[in-house]
């Protein structure tokens, strides 16, 4: 449920703090006070997008905050499975700025918009006069009644089964349309067999590259080794030069003792020769044909672009090359069993939309006797509710076309919400089947902004009542400006405007019981006196009746 509702510097709010209570709480005011902006505050919290600049006039930013205690356990595992930190309570904040940007956190760590409607929708429920019409939408029509039947796990399973099945149909009639020839045949079987020759798997690639880099390397190897022997075996060359200079030292006394150490420098030379010659013959006896692996490795690349641009890619085409081959030779084969595979999960997707709309039929006795019931309550005595259901084509949400349809007088035939009801029916139609439908989900708080438009008197009072009925599972907030509507509160607010100095400023004022009586008594008949504090006493006397007999 809200605990409390905090603004700062928002449109005519300075800054106001309400903490909200269990049961109803009603909210009042002049028009034009605020009343209905901090409902708008509640939506923005939940994620709404918001619509214009909602900072007040001269400030920089605005700040709203919402505290929301005992979240449900599927709420606390969605936001334990998304990363936050689970409490007793969610504190959602959302800061707005002068470029109309936003940003917006859950327990202090930010997070998206999409993701607190996610969460919040599932404890806040808003219904406001717009939300009358949509409730008259048909597809929100076949949810509702979906989520009291408890089908919505069903209808799930059965929209994956008709996905499935769209799909084989769509493989089927491809394929049986698909026009194949021999020249296609040909160049099919080229391919593959360009694929086959050329294709390897990704460690035998790696290898390759490998092998590339280790033969350019050896190449280099190679180069060396034999400007090496060419500088020492040329005719002329370094040994023949040493052999030489070996050869005049020997004729020159003075050196005699370095003649011996030039022999051994000479024969060092020459074993050097004989070590880079094997060295050489070694590499050449182990040495791929680098012309040959990069020739294979270019080949390769460039069928790889053709189709795909990666291994996989290309293992994925030739898998498509040989299914083509086969559509081809064995065409009647395949289609065979293409049609055996769109029947089976045609039966499956009818097994379910069947079971599907028997189930919903089932619970439509109950769902008109249950709605007629608070029909009564709300003083609509002769009005009934049906569930229209005509089949259809096969389609994701199943076989039935739903609509719901009321007869509002004696001997008036069934048509659509819209058709039926006046403004005044309208609202308490719709007050109805928020009554019914919430009472199957995990909802905390019911937000009634000014759905009792249209009505008065006994109707208002039936209106309030049936508020105040569902405050004792939900908690309930309502803006209204009926005093039969609000004579039913648990908990009375008032919102006020006044001028200081040359600006406006609303506040949030919670009434004790004699304020209560004075603003019961201003709704009646527009000014306080002893006439009007006696009619809003008498008020809720009549309601302290009805509660306590």
């Amino acid at each position: 449920m809200i605990e409390q509702l905090m603004v700062k510097d928002y449109i005519l709010f300075e800054s106001a703090l309400i903490d909200y209570n269990t049961g109803m709480s009603v909210i009042t005011g002049e028009t034009g006070a605020g009343k209905s902006l901090l409902i708008d505050a509640i939506g923005y919290l939940m994620g709404n997008r918001i619509q214009g600049n909602i900072i007040r006039k001269g400030k920089e930013k605005c700040i709203l905050q919402m505290v929301l205690s005992k979240p449900s356990p599927a709420v606390c595992q969605q936001l334990e499975d998304n990363g936050f930190e689970v409490d007793d309570v969610l504190i959602i904040q959302r800061t707005i700025n002068q470029q109309q940007k936003s940003t917006i956190r859950i327990n202090q760590q930010i997070t998206t918009n999409h993701f607190v409607r996610q969460i919040v929708s599932q404890i806040v429920d808003i219904h406001s006069q717009q939300d009358t019409f949509y409730l008259m939408d048909s597809s929100v029509q076949l949810d509702l009644l979906d989520q009291y039947a408890q089908t919505l796990n069903l209808r799930k399973k059965t929209k994956e089964a008709y996905h499935l099945y769209v799909q084989a149909l769509q493989t089927y009639s491809d394929t049986k349309e698909k026009q194949l020839s021999a020249d296609q045949l040909d160049l099919y079987t080229a391919q593959l067999n360009e694929i086959e020759e050329l294709w390897m798997p990704q460690e035998e690639y790696d290898q390759l590259q490998n092998k590339i880099q280790e033969q350019s390397r050896a190449q280099k190897t190679i180069e060396d080794l034999s400007e090496c022997i060419y500088l020492l075996d040329h005719e002329n060359g370094l040994s023949d030069q040493l052999y030489t200079f070996y050869k005049k030292l020997q004729s020159i006394q003075t050196f005699a003792d370095s003649e011996s150490y030039v022999h051994d420098v000479y024969y060092q030379v020459m074993e050097i020769s004989e070590q880079l010659k094997k060295e050489k013959d070694r590499i050449l006896q182990d040495a791929e044909n680098l012309d040959q692996l990069q020739d294979q490795q270019y080949r390769l690349k460039k069928a790889i672009r053709k189709y795909g641009g990666s291994l996989e890619a290309m293992t994925q085409r030739k898998q498509e090359i040989m299914d083509q081959i086969d559509l081809i030779l064995h065409r009647e084969d395949l289609l065979e069993k293409l049609k055996k595979d769109l029947d089976a999960k045609k039966e499956a997707y009818d097994t379910l939309a069947l079971e599907l709309s028997q189930k919903r039929q089932r619970v439509f006795k109950k769902l008109s006797t249950s709605l007629e019931t608070h029909f009564k309550d709300l003083m609509l005595e002769h009005a009934r509710f049906q569930v229209a259901c005509n089949p259809k084509s096969a389609g994701a949400t199943g076989i039935d076309d739903i609509e719901f349809q009321v007869s509002m007088n004696p001997g008036q035939p069934f048509t659509s919400l819209k058709q039926s009801a006046s403004g005044g029916e309208l609202s308490r139609l719709m007050l109805a089947l928020k009554v019914v439908f919430h009472s199957k989900e995990d909802t905390q708080t019911l937000i009634f902004d000014e759905i009792d438009t249209g009505v008065s008197g006994k109707v208002a009072f039936k209106m309030g009542e049936k508020m105040y009925v569902l405050s004792k599972q939900y908690q309930v907030l309502c803006i209204t400006h009926l005093a039969s509507v609000a004579a039913w509160a648990d908990t009375h607010y008032r919102v006020v405007k006044e001028v200081v100095g040359q600006e406006s400023q609303t506040k949030v004022e919670s009434l004790n019981a004699q304020q209560t009586i004075d603003e019961l008594a201003m709704m009646t008949s527009g000014q306080i006196s002893s006439r009007s504090q006696n009619a809003a006493l008498e008020l809720k006397e009549r309601i302290q009746e009805i509660l306590h007999g």
